[in-house]
């Protein structure tokens, strides 16, 4: 019964063990997404994909962490305090982290007033820029660009300020051109080409940056964007051709200690899920996957995403063949040498060979029969019941040899007979009387 319970309890704890084994290996992989400022475009982007990975109960599941921008978020990077972060390309881009997805361009628009004469970037000097939506990033990036033009701060006056004060001094001819980084997608453009009132029937123009492509040279946290024709309307069309500007990214990166194999299936579940999420979250559709053929970019990509982008991620064997080959080599040994300690164990807790423990039997027999009372039978019976029993762990522990069990057997069944006839033989003789003793007869009548 004892045995029972042992192999029943020892079967409990081996399902246990492999139920945890299961629900720890299968449980899904969370990962800490630092993204901000609460109600920007990425915001809305990383909340839609969390939700949608929580409906379809993915591998991998988004935890948010709330930020006040681009530059917190790569500095909750830096720190440890994020596995994924939404950052800007042109700031502050964490050192130990790659690009996953791009999750938007962000072109640089010149618009500049109808009938202007400005048909480039060095036209700008002694002019007046507005920067709408001005932030240090977006003035950064503007000074960059006139910087490459030879155009220095005191070449151009700028002015900045409000939505209202920005659209007013538009409307009174203030500005010579109006300076704004947002997605092509947006209808920004449109409104601040809308904004300028018409000069002799004329619109408001696009300036290109023709030499985008140079200025990636010196600032390779860029990109380049094409505007085609008739981006913003077709009567009248604008641009009337296709135009060159430059762009900044939006990217998801992922620390570089991150698993591959967690990036290349996170890159995989951005792009299937993406058509289930569009319909609430239009700007998902500007996500877009980086391209893998510059192996030496400035802006590394992270190789899971690459692994999935050119279809060389690998199936489980191939990631884990080498830890399952290891691993069962392990458990042999692992079980091998269990298997001698317990053997040396097992010979440790009973040393004495079986033919000394039934020569200790037939001694105990020899003292049944010699026994002359009933309480040293008894005394000698539970002696010969603990030989028997040690002696029979010791046979069974060598595998119940044939021989060795039938001379056992031989051995009890003659103790067992003997002190059978020994108990009856003792028990008669304390029912007799004593040798001599008088026997008192019953007395008769009286008169005899």
């Amino acid at each position: 019964m004892r045995r029972k319970l042992k192999t029943i309890a020892t079967v409990l704890v081996g399902i246990a063990l492999v139920a945890a084994g299961a629900a720890l290996w299968f449980r899904p992989t969370v990962l800490r997404v630092a993204a901000g400022p609460v109600g920007s475009s990425d915001m809305r982007v990383i909340i839609s994909y969390l939700q949608a990975l929580q409906r379809e109960r993915a591998d991998i599941r988004f935890r948010l962490i709330l930020t006040e921008g681009p530059a917190d978020s790569a500095a909750r990077m830096e720190t440890g305090k994020a596995d994924l972060a939404v950052v800007r390309s042109d700031v502050a881009m964490p050192a130990k982290a790659s690009t996953v997805a791009i999750l938007r361009r962000d072109a640089a628009f010149f618009i500049t007033r109808p009938g202007s004469e400005i048909t480039e970037i060095s036209g700008l000097k002694g002019k007046t820029v507005g920067l709408a939506r001005s932030t240090p990033a977006n003035e950064r990036m503007l000074s960059q660009i006139l910087d490459h033009y030879d155009l220095s701060p005191h070449d151009v006056t700028r002015v900045s300020g409000t939505p209202q004060e920005m659209q007013q001094q538009v409307a009174d001819g203030k500005f010579d051109a109006l300076f704004f980084v947002t997605p092509i997608s947006e209808q920004l453009t449109r409104r601040a080409i809308q904004t300028f009132p018409k000069i002799d029937g004329k619109h408001a123009g696009l300036l290109p940056v023709a030499e985008a492509e140079a200025l990636l040279a010196d600032y390779p946290q860029f990109d380049t964007v094409e505007i085609v024709r008739g981006a913003f309307g077709a009567n009248p069309v604008l641009p009337e051709a296709a135009v060159t500007t430059l762009a900044v990214t939006h990217r998801l990166v992922a620390d570089n200690n991150l698993s591959d194999a967690v990036v290349s299936e996170l890159t995989r579940l951005l792009v299937t899920l993406r058509p289930q999420i569009v319909r609430d979250t239009p700007a998902v559709n500007q996500l877009d996957l980086p391209s893998t053929e510059d192996k030496a970019a400035r802006l590394p990509n992270h190789p899971g995403a690459v692994a999935f982008i050119d279809g060389e991620t690998k199936t489980f064997f191939e990631r884990y063949g080498d830890h399952i080959y290891i691993g069962i080599m392990a458990f042999s040994l692992l079980g091998s040498a269990l298997a001698a300690l317990f053997s040396s164990l097992s010979r440790r807790a009973d040393p004495v060979p079986s033919d000394v423990l039934m020569s200790d039997l037939v001694l105990e027999i020899e003292r049944v029969r010699e026994a002359d009372h009933l309480a040293s039978l008894d005394m000698i019976e539970d002696e010969a019941d603990a030989t028997i029993a040690r002696l029979l762990r010791a046979a069974t522990k060598k595998g119940g040899d044939s021989g060795e069990v039938a001379a056992v057997a031989l051995l009890v069944s003659e103790l067992r007979h003997t002190l059978a006839r020994k108990r009856e033989a003792l028990q008669k003789n304390a029912q007799q009387p004593p040798a001599g003793a008088v026997t008192m007869l019953p007395s008769g009548p009286s008169g005899v």
